[in-house]
């Protein structure tokens, strides 16, 4: 899954939990970067559900579209 073609953009995510969540997605960080997790992930900001910013690793993302 490549979340960097999210960036920018309003999504729904759904958490392998199934949790679902809708923001603008931001903060896109490269798996190099992130430490210790070395996965890539992006920051929802915005969210329905969520008064602050939720960081969201590949791993932990069942589901992310465009909406």
């Amino acid at each position: 899954m490549s979340l960097r073609q999210y960036e920018g953009k309003r999504v729904r995510l759904i958490d392998v939990d199934g949790e679902i969540f809708e923001g603008r997605a931001n903060d896109y960080v490269f798996p190099e970067d992130n430490e210790p997790e070395g996965v890539e992930s992006i920051t929802l900001y915005n969210c329905s559900n969520r008064p602050h910013p939720i960081e969201f690793f590949a791993n932990e993302i069942k589901s992310i579209e465009v909406i």
